[in-house]
């Protein structure tokens, strides 16, 4: 199925479980900066909750595949920070990679392909297709249009606590924002799964 990118958000365990990685795995690509989610925040001292884009989770993928391809995460990290120190922001999914025995190559603006390890040397590259990746994140996109507008508690689910109906995302947390005089337009900017029902419903217990 197609998916809206700006509506897409991926719990920290759903990401890891479709990169293939460990939670623990996603947890420290994100303490090192190279892949963070959009929300990164504690419930409690012991229970957080990260929330990945579309984005963030498709560079999370990625780099489980140059892993998969026997690319040293050190170098995937001396790569990406070149990248970013060219300006790119998300540096995983705005530049085309290649992959050749356990190095990483980078297709430049000019179609030319770059050494990860040394600029300038020319290549045939084995590129990376995505749209595996994209499908994947796809079929796993689906929230039920009957629960928009509800909230509710699932056994195994952040405790127990009130959660947005079809979502990880805590009825606390929005409560928040809310708080904090947020308005509905920043709410939906940082939770773009969620709708103005969802936030009414919110509201609704607040009051």
């Amino acid at each position: 199925m197609d998916v809206d990118e700006r509506l897409f958000m991926a719990t920290r365990e759903r990401a890891a479980s479709l990169a293939g990685v460990r939670p623990s795995r996603l947890d420290y690509w994100a303490r090192t900066g190279l892949v963070m989610p959009s929300v990164n925040e504690r419930l409690t001292p012991h229970r957080p909750i990260s929330l990945y884009s579309y984005v963030e989770l498709l560079a999370a993928m990625i780099v489980a595949e140059m892993r998969a391809r026997g690319v040293p995460l050190q170098h995937i990290r001396t790569v990406v920070d070149r990248v970013r120190g060219r300006g790119i922001d998300s540096p995983l999914t705005e530049v085309r990679y290649a992959v050749i025995g356990g190095r990483l190559y980078l297709q430049d603006e000019n179609g030319h392909w770059e050494d990860g390890r040394a600029p300038g040397q020319g290549v045939i590259p084995q590129v990376l297709d995505l749209e595996p990746l994209r499908a994947r994140i796809g079929s796993s996109a689906r929230r039920p249009r009957a629960t928009v507008g509800e909230v509710e508690k699932r056994r195994r689910t952040l405790g127990h606590k009130e959660v947005i109906s079809g979502t990880r995302i805590p009825v606390a947390t929005i409560r928040r924002y809310l708080d904090a005089g947020r308005g509905e337009a920043e709410i939906l900017r940082e939770f773009p799964l969620l709708t103005r029902r969802d936030i009414a419903a919110v509201r609704s217990r607040v009051a």
